[in-house]
């Protein structure tokens, strides 16, 4: 950049010397030295420079923006860097806490097993003795605590449950923001890349913009035909498995990109004819397409 302020320094400092030159000569201009055309042909030089110099003065002025965008996005790049390592510190601290819960849980289903069999087999005992003898009550009392802390464990695993699921969201939505940072940094690393190149190439790009928005165009027309065709596409599936309500979105979506579209207007009017029941809106979907649809269409 430095080395571009002095260029430019320097063919400016050209310039307006010899624009100083040429408009006191001008000035003086001896009628028996300089004839007419001498004249005009100096007029016309001068106005050449002017416009030069004018012309270095904007792309002086683009390179500084240019270069403020670069340090703005480096500014950029280092705090996306400091909160990617954040997250992925709170990202690994989470984790550690989900393996202990898991931990606990493997040890409270363990526990829960164990006592389910003892349960079983007292429930087992209970019936024999039943038949036999009459239970005493501190039997009772033994097989109710031990219900009882059945129960308990049974509560404190659903608890722990819940937790380790809410660690578990809470995990996935630190990974999906760490991974939104890691795109944004790519990203800005490569929009930073684009910038210098872009730099680099100025002058032959700025030749080239008539042609590049004349692509563009083309380009947005093919991607807009494309969306519509998909969402054309997604509302006959949905048609195809009776999902009426998404395959009207995904047709009136095709209609919003492409209104020219015969066939999502005929869609809509056979659903709303077959299966909704609207015939208003049937209608009025087949009058579309009889107005869009080509003669010699078999549909038609």
């Amino acid at each position: 950049m430095k080395i571009i302020k002095r260029l430019f320094l320097k063919k400016t400092g050209a310039v307006f010397l010899a624009s100083l030159i040429v408009l006191c000569f001008l000035k003086q201009s001896y009628p028996q030295e300089v004839t007419k055309e001498e004249y005009e042909k100096l007029k016309k030089e001068y106005d050449i420079l002017v416009v030069d110099r004018d012309n270095l003065l904007a792309q002086a002025k683009h390179f500084i923006e240019n270069k403020k965008k670069i340090d703005e996005l480096n500014e950029l790049l280092k705090s996306t860097s400091a909160e990617k390592q954040r997250l992925e510190k709170e990202l690994n601290a989470r984790i550690e806490q989900i393996n202990l819960l898991k931990q606990k849980i493997e040890e409270l289903e363990s526990a829960q097993t164990q006592l389910t069999q003892e349960n079983a087999g007292l429930k087992n005992s209970l019936e024999k003795i039943e038949i036999e003898y009459r239970i005493i009550p501190e039997t009772r009392k033994e097989i109710a605590r031990l219900t009882k802390e059945n129960t308990d464990i049974l509560r404190d695993f659903k608890q722990l449950q819940a937790k380790i699921k809410s660690y578990e969201e809470e995990r996935l939505d630190a990974e999906a923001q760490a991974e939104s940072y890691r795109r944004q940094l790519n990203d800005f690393k490569k929009r930073y890349e684009q910038a210098l190149a872009k730099n680099r190439a100025l002058e032959q790009k700025i030749s080239q913009v008539p042609k590049r928005f004349a692509e563009l165009a083309r380009e947005n027309k093919i991607l807009i035909k494309e969306t519509a065709l998909m969402h054309y596409n997604l509302g006959v599936f949905y048609t195809q498995n009776k999902e009426y309500s998404r395959a009207i979105a995904e047709l009136e979506k095709a209609i919003e990109l492409n209104p020219d579209d015969p066939y999502a207007h005929y869609n809509l009017g056979y659903i709303y004819a077959e299966y909704l029941v609207n015939r208003q809106k049937a209608i009025e979907h087949f009058r579309q397409f009889l107005r869009l649809a080509k003669s010699d269409d078999k549909d038609v």
